[in-house]
């Protein structure tokens, strides 16, 4: 009984996608969540069907799908207004902060009318220069990001490779409890399948996993040198030439060394 609830919503979301890629065509990339409605199969089958890539952000990590969050939150704020459509006329209409330029301008490339009053010539079609606005959307985000890292301590994570060792938090889990391999990268970047020791795979985003150092070499024992120098002395002697008594003896490194006269009877 579960299951039909997800199902039925499937059907709905394949629906709505199809709808929108009548009217603006098919995307070369999808980005989603990891919603039950989004990883089942019927959805799978509906992007090879259209073919486009179907690519999910990292399990609890909604930072990873930004755009789409953000969406929603503005989407949310238009349907308590009175008015949601025209709300909704009044977002298209209006300039983003990062580009400049307005949804609608990116779409049609014209501004459309609202209930403000406007001058005729600015309602004239004219497409914005693509390359203007993707430097200043690229200026803005490096912007963003700047003042995200120093606010927030953000530090540098390197990349992980198969088999490095690695602890995860999984769910119900408050520490880092959990030891684990890395098996493979995602599709999304920063983000790895790892297995744990009991056989099972899970997908998460380089912030929810600590690398393991591998453990340093382990240092030869004080026994192992001590016979080490003992074999070396005993080899010393045995390697020392006597000769005729008087002109002392001649070393391993060739060194004669002789005994003191006052020892000569």
């Amino acid at each position: 009984m579960a299951m039909r609830p997800v199902m039925r919503m499937c059907r709905q979301v394949v629906a709505k996608l199809k709808a929108t890629f009548a009217r603006f065509g098919i995307p070369e990339v999808l980005m989603s969540d990891n919603g039950p409605q989004l990883v089942s199969a019927e959805m799978r089958e509906f992007s090879q069907e259209y073919d486009f890539v179907h690519v999910t952000s990292s399990p609890h990590y909604p930072q990873s799908n930004s755009q789409a969050e953000r969406a929603v939150q503005t989407a949310k704020n238009i349907l308590k207004q009175d008015d949601p459509l025209l709300a909704l006329m009044s977002y298209r209409a209006t300039p983003s902060s990062s580009t400049g330029v307005s949804p609608a301008e990116l779409l049609m490339g014209r501004k459309i009318r609202t209930t403000l009053p406007t001058l005729h010539d600015n309602l004239k079609p004219g497409w914005p220069t693509e390359e203007k606005i993707r430097q200043a959307d690229a200026a803005a985000k490096q912007k963003q990001a700047y003042y995200y890292n120093g606010r927030n301590g953000v530090r540098l994570l390197h990349p992980l490779q198969p088999g490095d060792s690695v602890l995860t938090k999984l769910d119900g889990q408050k520490g880092w409890t959990t030891s684990a391999v890395v098996h493979s990268s995602s599709s999304t970047p920063r983000s790895y399948v790892v297995e744990t020791d009991q056989g099972e795979r899970y997908r998460r985003n380089r912030r929810h996993l600590q690398f393991i150092p591998p453990p340093p070499p382990k240092p030869v024992s004080e026994s192992t040198n001590q016979h080490t120098l003992e074999d070396t002395q005993e080899g010393e002697k045995q390697q020392t030439l006597p000769i005729s008594p008087g002109t002392g003896t001649v070393t391993r490194s060739g060194r004669v060394s002789k005994a003191p006269v006052r020892l000569d009877w």
